[in-house]
């Protein structure tokens, strides 16, 4: 009997060369934690919009979209490195292509942090300094460690654990049965719910920060927001989940909603987790929804679906998702504050906080978007992509350490050869 599409294993050089839609999808994520900046920046600092349409349409689409964001850059993270997994790598080779792809950019865009931090707030110290460049700053609850130079290499501390543990994490999940995934990503998901809660109510910090750069009382303190947002052990959730979906979805086992379902799904999340606790709505209130879109997108992509996010502005926009997400907040927070004062200086620009009109707030975002956007192409165009490609192994292999890696359904050759299509954030 023919399998139907839904339920049929990936095969080499079914559908499309790589999941584009992941990549779109990226890019999609990317443009939620700009606009959570852009909106919460401007809310802190006392400032509102003269239209409530207006105010209303950036509260919904961007007052919590950051934290859901990165949590799913983890799920995707996870889901990713495993749907690339292939039998004959090496974790030598696979920690060689991860440096290649990531720690270049990381670099560069510390050192223009850095330099900026030296001359606003002086030379940060050497503690903080080396703990930003090996990326352990994470496991320092302290505001002033992890959110110190481009405020999101953060995340980077939780992946440079990730990857740290992948080849163990895919060696193990990989022998297990269909119905062991399922139940190693409810367990995440369970986690990722509770231990939040059940932590931020049993410890506290005895010496928290004097000065916070992020409020966190709305997310049980600095000890509660640390731990469901910051530490890299919590948010191995996440990861296990993305890889538990990739194995189930490349095994042909998985089961749930098409894309057109799991993108309304994802809608009605997105509006419940405005409602949520804020220490959930961090990241755990979307996870389930963002597990489900991934899956569904990804076999959209396998058996040649529907999938809104094949767009390809969109998935260009995906493949220097990187780039722009380390660099677009120093944009914000250096480049354009500089600019709009200038312009507010010379009475160019008529209204200036507390309150904006709304064309002047949707120049502004767009202004910034756009400058953001111009900084991450070249980011990509001089540091990424040529050190990808100067860095990395020269056999495209993956990892050994799929149990069922001898029966597992291999990508085109096209794929093998271009990793950088595939990798997550």
């Amino acid at each position: 009997m023919r399998k139907s599409p839904s339920t049929a294993a990936v095969s080499p050089g079914s559908a499309v060369d790589h999941l584009v839609s992941l990549t779109g999808l990226r890019g999609i994520l990317a443009l939620t934690v700009f606009g959570a900046h852009f909106f919460l920046s401007f809310h802190f600092a006392g400032g509102t919009f003269d239209s409530q349409f207006q105010q209303d349409v950036f509260h919904v689409l961007f007052s919590r979209s950051g934290g859901p964001a990165v949590a799913c850059f983890f799920l995707l993270s996870g889901f990713v490195l495993t749907y690339i997994a292939r039998p004959g790598d090496t974790a030598r080779s696979f920690y060689r292509r991860r440096i290649a792809k990531v720690y270049p950019v990381h670099l560069v865009t510390a050192a223009i942090a850095f330099a900026l931090v030296a001359v606003r707030y002086g030379v940060p110290g050497t503690k903080v300094t080396l703990s930003h460049v090996f990326l352990v700053q994470n496991w320092v609850p302290s505001q002033w460690y992890y959110l110190t130079m481009t405020g999101l290499d953060w995340s980077l501390s939780c992946e440079a654990l990730f990857y740290l543990c992948f080849p163990v994490l895919i060696f193990v999940l990989a022998r297990a049965r269909n119905w062991q995934l399922y139940t190693a990503a409810a367990v995440c998901t369970v986690l990722a719910f509770v231990l939040p809660y059940v932590v931020s109510h049993t410890f506290t910090l005895t010496s928290p920060d004097p000065m916070e750069m992020v409020p966190t009382q709305d997310y049980g303190g600095p000890m509660g927001y640390w731990f469901a947002y910051i530490f890299p052990p919590m948010r191995m959730a996440e990861f296990v989940i993305g890889i538990a979906l990739a194995l189930l979805v490349r095994r042909g086992a998985w089961r749930g909603p098409n894309a057109a379902v799991a993108l309304l799904l994802t809608a009605a999340g997105w509006g419940i987790n405005l409602h949520l606790p804020s220490y959930l709505s961090l990241g755990a209130g979307m996870v389930i929804p963002f597990a489900l879109l991934i899956a569904a997108l990804s076999t959209a992509d396998i058996t040649g679906g529907w999938s809104p996010l094949r767009w390809r502005p969109l998935v260009w926009f995906g493949e220097i998702s990187l780039s722009f997400y380390l660099t677009h907040l120093l944009v914000q927070e250096e480049l354009f504050s500089r600019l709009w004062q200038f312009g507010v200086d010379r009475d160019w620009l008529p209204v200036p906080l507390p309150v904006l009109s709304w064309w002047v707030g949707l120049l502004s975002f767009a202004a910034q978007f756009l400058i953001a956007l111009a900084a991450a192409w070249l980011l990509y165009r001089l540091v990424e992509r040529p050190m990808v490609r100067l860095l990395r192994p020269r056999d495209v292999p993956s990892l050994p350490i799929t149990a069922a890696a001898h029966s597992a359904p291999q990508p085109p050759a096209a794929e093998r050869a271009d990793e950088t299509q595939l990798v997550e954030k």
